[in-house]
């Protein structure tokens, strides 16, 4: 089960990143935010996907490190 859920973790990254470029920041754009504000914006989304790349990380490591103990 846990296999299925880093698996679908994966699966989820490219969703992600083009929900926050692709989807969020067109709309961003589109006069919600001045001219000013979007780098601000575009970090902020940015910091958002990477929240999820982080994750999936930390899955990989503890799932190796569950692997690690268990062939003791």
């Amino acid at each position: 089960m846990r296999r299925f859920i880093k698996a679908v973790q994966f699966l989820n990254l490219p969703v992600e990143m083009d929900a926050s470029f692709n989807k969020a920041l067109p709309i961003l754009e589109e006069g919600y935010l001045s001219e000013k504000d979007m780098p601000a914006a575009r970090t902020v989304l940015k910091a958002a996907a990477l929240t999820y790349v982080a994750g999936a990380l930390a899955s990989i490591f503890n799932l190796a490190r569950w692997v690690a103990i268990l062939k003791r």
